[in-house]
C-alpha cells in the first residue's frame, strides 16, 4: 500500500488511471548510509556509488515526474537522503513542480532539528522513521548500531516540534512479530500520525526464514483490524496486498453478506478504501543509478532515466503492462475473485518462486471461500 500518502493523495487515486499514471513513485537517491541493517533491500553501503545520478540527471527525473498527466506522491529515499549534498535542492524542484514529496531519512547525526526544519520551509508534506524492535537492544541489533532506537525516538519528538507529520516504518519479520503490541503503544506514546507495517520480502540483505508463514501473515492481518480503530494513529500495510481482502471480507462478514461470488467482483472493490496498488501497478522505483523497476523489491529491469523516457518506460512497458494485468497472474492468484483488489505480492512471489506472475506464497486463503 501506499507511503506517506494524505487523504487528499488517496482521493484523487479513485480517479487515476493506473494504466496511465503512477499513484507514488520510490526514487532511492542514493544507497549511501552509515547503518547497516540486516534486512536492507539496498544493501547500503557507507560511500555513494561514483556513477550514481548526478545533481543535473536528478532535476531532469524531477521535471520528467511532473510532466505524468497525474503527478505522482514523491518518495526520496535511500540508503540515507541526507547523505546526498544536494538532497534540498532535489526537494525545492520537485515542491515546485507541485510534486507531492516526502523524504525517508536514516536514525544517523544527519537528522536535526536544523534540516528538519529546512524540509518543513521547502514544503516537504511528511517524513518516515524506521523502528523495528520495542526495545533499545531489538531495535539496534536490527540497524547494527548501538544508540539507533533513541536516536528514532529523538527524531520523532523533534518532527513533532517542527510540526512535521511523520510515519513509522516496521519490518515484519520473525524478528518483530512479538514486539508489535509493544509497538503499537510506542506509535501512541510518541505521536506517530501512521504506523506502517512492512512485510518481510527476501530480497537485498533479507533473510528468507525471516519471512512469516502464510498463517502468521493472517494473525497479524486479522490482530491489525481487532484493533486498529481504538488506535489513535493510523495503520497501513506495505507488501501485504492480500490485507486488502482480509479487510474486505471482515466488512462483509460484518454487514451478513453471503460468500462472494465471483460476479461479485464490483462489491470488493467498493470495499476496499484506498488504493488497489501493487509492483508496477499505480507504483514504481527509480534506484540511485537510474534504472527503473516496477517497485524497490522487485528487481526486474524495465529501463534508465538515463536512456528511457520515465512516462514510456511506466506505461509502455511489457514488464509493467504485466504487472497490471490480472489475467496473467498464476495459481490461485490468477483464479481469486479478490485479485482486483489484491493480486498478492509480486514482489515476494517473484523473491519466493523466481516468477512475479505467480501465486503469493504467503497468502492462506482458497479462493471462493468466505
Amino acid at each position: 500500500m501506499q507511503q506517506h500518502a494524505s487523504a487528499a493523495h488517496i482521493a484523487r487515486f479513485k480517479t487515476l488511471d493506473l494504466d496511465s499514471d503512477p499513484f507514488i513513485v520510490f526514487w532511492e537517491v542514493t544507497r549511501a548510509c552509515a547503518l547497516s541493517c540486516v534486512h536492507c533491500r539496498a544493501k547500503a553501503e557507507p560511500k555513494a556509488h561514483p556513477l550514481e545520478l548526478t545533481t543535473d540527471e536528478c532535476m531532469g527525473v524531477v521535471d520528467s515526474l511532473a510532466d505524468f498527466s497525474a503527478s505522482p506522491m514523491l518518495i526520496l529515499s535511500g540508503g540515507d537522503p541526507f547523505m546526498r549534498r544536494d538532497i534540498f535542492d532535489i526537494v525545492e524542484r520537485a515542491v515546485s513542480k507541485s510534486l507531492t514529496v516526502a523524504v525517508a531519512p536514516s536514525a544517523t547525526a544527519l537528522v536535526t532539528e536544523e534540516r528538519l526544519r529546512k524540509l518543513v520551509e521547502l514544503g516537504v508534506s511528511s517524513v518516515s522513521f524506521s523502528l523495528d524492535g520495542a526495545t533499545a537492544e531489538a531495535h539496534d541489533e536490527f540497524r547494527g548500531f548501538a544508540g539507533t532506537f533513541d536516536r528514532t525516538l529523538q527524531m520523532m519528538r523533534v518532527a513533532q516540534d517542527c510540526g512535521l507529520k511523520f510515519q513509522v516504518n516496521t519490518t515484519v519479520s520473525r524478528r518483530s512479530l512479538d514486539d508489535l503490541p509493544q509497538m503499537a503503544e510506542l506509535m501512541a506514546e510518541n505521536g506517530a500520525s501512521v504506523w506502517d507495517l512492512f512485510f518481510l520480502v527476501p530480497t537485498g540483505r533479507a533473510a528468507l526464514d525471516q519471512v512469516l508463514s502464510a498463517d502468521e501473515h493472517e494473525k497479524v492481518f486479522n490482530w491489525v483490524l481487532d484493533n486498529a480503530r481504538s488506535w489513535r494513529f493510523r495503520v497501513k500495510t506495505t507488501l501485504a496486498q492480500h490485507y486488502r481482502r482480509a479487510f474486505v471480507l471482515r466488512r462483509m462478514q460484518a454487514d451478513t453478506m453471503d460468500p462472494v461470488p465471483d460476479e461479485a467482483r464490483s462489491i470488493i472493490r467498493e470495499g476496499w478504501p484506498g488504493p488497489t496498488t501493487n509492483d508496477g501497478k499505480g507504483t514504481m522505483f527509480i534506484s540511485h543509478l537510474g534504472e527503473i523497476f516496477p517497485s524497490g523489491f522487485l528487481p526486474v529491469r524495465a529501463g534508465n532515466v538515463r536512456t528511457d523516457g520515465i512516462a514510456e518506460v511506466y506505461r509502455q512497458s511489457s514488464i509493467f503492462q504485466d504487472l497490471r494485468d490480472v489475467d496473467a497472474l498464476k495459481g490461485k492468484c490468477g483464479v481469486c475473485q479478490f485479485n482486483e483488489v489484491c493480486g498478492g505480492s509480486r514482489a515476494r512471489a517473484y523473491a519466493m518462486t523466481g516468477d512475479m506472475l505467480e501465486a503469493d506464497p504467503t497468502c492462506a486463503y482458497v479462493p471462493g471461500m468466505a
